[in-house]
C-alpha cells in the first residue's frame, strides 16, 4: 500500500512519520506562541467622554444584573 522506512530495525509506515512530524510542529507551535492575558477587557474606543462614560455604565449595569441570583 504505502512505503516503509527501516528505523531502528523496525518497519515504520510513511503516514506514521508524517503524523509524527505534524504533531511535533503543533506542539512546538503551541510552546512558542506567547501567552495572552484573557482577563483584561478590550479597550473602549469612544469618540467623546460622554460616550465612554455611557459604555462603562452600561457594562457595569450588565455585570451587576448578571450577578443577581435567579429565582
Amino acid at each position: 500500500m504505502g512505503g516503509y522506512f527501516n528505523i531502528a530495525g523496525r518497519k515504520v509506515a510513511t503516514h506514521h512519520l508524517v503524523l509524527g512530524v505534524l504533531a511535533s510542529y503543533g506542539v512546538i507551535f503551541k510552546a512558542v506562541m506567547p501567552k495572552t492575558d484573557k482577563t483584561q477587557p478590550p479597550p473602549i474606543k469612544a469618540s467623546s467622554d460622554e460616550e465612554s462614560r455611557f459604555i462603562q455604565d452600561f457594562i457595569k449595569a450588565a455585570e451587576a444584573e448578571e450577578k443577581k441570583p435567579a429565582h
